[in-house]
């Protein structure tokens, strides 16, 4: 397994566990995380912020991987993904996702993160 598909999983398992301060670890200092309808997010701890407020909103998250393609070195994936949540009293059920991320080699950690949905 690469490190960006390893990122991926510890990225998915701290949004279920609302964990947001295993969140500003998985990402390099100036990381960069971009997503529709939304300015960029840039530094890991401006990341860690938006989904800690992300998070606070919602209950009984749960992420299901549906592909995932990963590159040769292991340094970059591309994820098909569902996200599933409670909140303001209604459950969200298999939101489509999309999420394409890259290591940083030196920091271990993502440099860049593009959404869709």
């Amino acid at each position: 397994m690469g490190r960006a598909k390893q990122l991926w999983e510890e990225l998915g398992a701290a949004m279920e566990r609302a964990d947001a301060d295993a969140i500003v670890e998985l990402y390099a200092a100036d990381a960069v995380w971009l997503e529709p309808h939304n300015p960029p997010h840039e530094t890991n701890l401006l990341i860690q912020a938006y989904l800690k407020d992300w998070l606070l909103a919602r209950e009984s998250v749960d992420v299901n991987v549906k592909r995932m393609l990963e590159s040769d070195d292991g340094r970059t994936v591309a994820v098909e993904w569902a996200v599933s949540y409670t909140a303001a009293g209604r459950r969200w059920n298999d939101l489509p996702r999309s999420t394409w991320l890259e290591v940083d080699e030196a920091a271990d950690a993502i440099r860049y993160q593009r959404d869709y949905y």
